[in-house]
């Protein structure tokens, strides 16, 4: 995992270094992700910045969460399972016209997963500065039963077809739709990555302009 963590590091270092064009392309959607025994709607975003007019690199988080009426061996009623995935991104738009975008996409990172019990609460403790004195404040949040990180790759297709331009800032707006297949590899306490080895669909809108 701190060789994962190595090359996140070097791919993102290497984002900011290189990419110094002007254009940006921000996606908001749904992505339907696979849990424990089936899909699920995860609120999907991705943030991507041109190095020139095809490659753009950038950053790629979705999350969703699911409950289940049974505890998978825990000391609990009920549970809830919480999905976060945090992905480096690069993009080809190997097919670029003014209407149209076709582009072919990798993106790799961290699959954060947890199993929590909804009707058990523990306290957290967060700390935050203000004008520079330290204050400490107490939370309540739902007991954590199971935490695990696998690693998360995806390859897939990106199809954009432009709705409307904003000529004042040369900004598109797109219908967009993505389709992946992703390979999530580890082991958790009660269940592997490969359960959610599986394709994922998204359909959103993609903003893309100048800066």
């Amino acid at each position: 995992m701190q060789k994962t963590h190595y090359i996140l590091g070097l791919l993102l270092s290497c984002q900011l270094f290189f990419a110094q064009k002007e254009k940006l392309a921000i996606f908001a959607g749904v992505e339907m992700q696979p849990t424990i025994y089936k899909y699920q709607p995860a609120a999907n975003l991705n943030v991507r910045s041109y190095v020139n007019d095809r490659i753009s690199l950038g950053g790629a988080f979705s999350f969703t969460s699911k409950k289940y009426s049974e505890n998978f061996g825990y000391s609990a009623d009920r549970t809830r399972s919480n999905h976060i995935i945090l992905n480096f991104l690069a993009q080809n738009d190997f097919i670029n016209t003014d209407k149209v975008a076709l582009s072919t996409y990798l993106s790799t990172g961290l699959y954060f997963f947890s199993l929590v019990n909804p009707d058990e609460k523990t306290t957290e403790i967060s700390h935050s500065e203000v004008d520079g004195i330290w204050y400490e404040n107490e939370y309540e949040v739902p007991k954590k039963l199971s935490r695990d990180i696998f690693y998360n790759v995806q390859g897939g297709l990106d199809f954009s077809l432009k709705l409307a331009t904003i000529s004042e800032d040369d900004l598109g707006i797109y219908l967009t739709t993505r389709a992946a297949y992703q390979f999530v590899f580890g082991n958790g306490d009660f269940l592997n990555g490969n359960q959610f080895t599986k394709p994922v669909f998204s359909l959103g809108v993609t903003f893309k302009g100048n800066r």
